[in-house]
């Protein structure tokens, strides 16, 4: 677990505060022992001469401070980043039991779990999460807390949504409807990570319109291939009665109306007409992920990563150090 955040201005106030407070009861202490002890006593208690012994207790105790403060600002920086870029992106994941397919290794479940995860800590901005499967869901509104993201897009499954199908045009509104309720003037965009098969709700079409007449862009991410695989019937499956009891009957894997297995494909004629549409890009999500980030967080900073640890262990172990140094300074009269 990470360390407690304090906005730094918040840290330096404090810390000035402290440094005050320690220069006022400097200037009592020195009233009290030049009233209670000759100077010549306290040099044999201590090693420094006692006029010296003020200073060097203010300057430890400004160090301490100052070491916090510098821990405490750096600290945390992969949970929550300032929204400086005027962006907002919806990652909208395909939450429908044919990413359980196995075309991919281990699973389009999987490789579009990584994907998300990696693309959130390199995006500006606000970012949102929207799962979809024959309806969608509003996962996180849009924040500028990645570890949230983060373990949004690394936990979407099936069994999450609780409606089979894919709807990709429901996944579509609601991820409009959430930029909608956002910053305005601020660039918006949708990535979509999919397999692109359709099989629940209208078409998208609409859905689309209403994007490029609001100025969104959409990026689209296909998972899959066309060869296609079957969907194995796991845990993470979501099932409706009929579904269930085929499961219970030792079904290993969906079946359709007729018996017989049934095989999803990579659709990624889908995919492109909504990012064709908009004006943004389509890339596949076994060309790797270097891949994606090149496309997709193009223009952004750099990853963001956490602060190294070595080096916030040594802040803190300086603050100790001088603030036990301080304490461990106060005159004997």
């Amino acid at each position: 677990m990470g360390l407690i955040v304090v906005p730094l201005p918040i840290a330096l106030l404090v810390g000035a505060l402290a440094v005050g407070l320690r220069l006022l009861a400097t200037r009592r202490s020195s009233a009290d022992r030049a009233r209670l002890a000759d100077a010549s006593l306290l040099e044999r208690y201590v090693r420094l001469p006692a006029d010296a012994i003020s200073s060097v207790r203010l300057a430890l105790l400004a160090l301490g401070v100052s070491a916090v403060a510098l821990a405490s600002g750096s600290g945390g920086t992969e949970a929550r980043r300032l929204d400086e870029s005027g962006t907002e992106t919806i990652l909208l994941l395909d939450a429908s039991n044919s990413m359980l397919a196995g075309d991919v290794e281990p699973n389009r479940l999987q490789v579009q779990r990584e994907l998300a995860a990696r693309l959130a800590t390199r995006l500006e901005g606000r970012i949102g999460v929207v799962y979809f499967a024959g309806r969608a869901y509003v996962l996180s509104p849009l924040t500028t807390d990645v570890s949230a993201i983060e373990m949004l897009a690394e936990g979407v499954r099936p069994a999450a949504v609780g409606l089979g199908g894919s709807s990709l045009a429901a996944g579509l509104t609601q991820a409009i409807d959430l930029l909608a309720g956002g910053e305005e003037g601020a660039k918006k965009s949708i990535v979509v990570f999919s397999d692109g098969e359709e099989t629940a709700g209208p078409p998208f079409g609409e859905a689309i319109g209403r994007a490029r007449g609001d100025g969104i862009v959409i990026h689209a991410v296909g998972i899959g291939t066309t060869a296609g695989g079957q969907i194995p019937l796991t845990r993470e499956a979501s099932l409706d009665p009929t579904m269930a009891a085929r499961r219970r009957g030792g079904a290993s894997v969906l079946q359709g109306p007729d018996g017989n297995p049934v095989v999803t494909r990579l659709d990624e004629a889908s995919l492109m007409e909504m990012t064709t549409a908009t004006g943004g890009r389509y890339v596949r999500g076994d060309e790797g992920i270097a891949e994606i980030d090149d496309e997709l967080a193009r223009g952004t900073r750099d990853p963001v990563t956490s602060t190294d640890d070595l080096a916030v262990a040594v802040l803190l172990l300086l603050a100790f150090v001088s603030l036990w140094g301080e304490g461990f300074l106060l005159p004997r009269g």
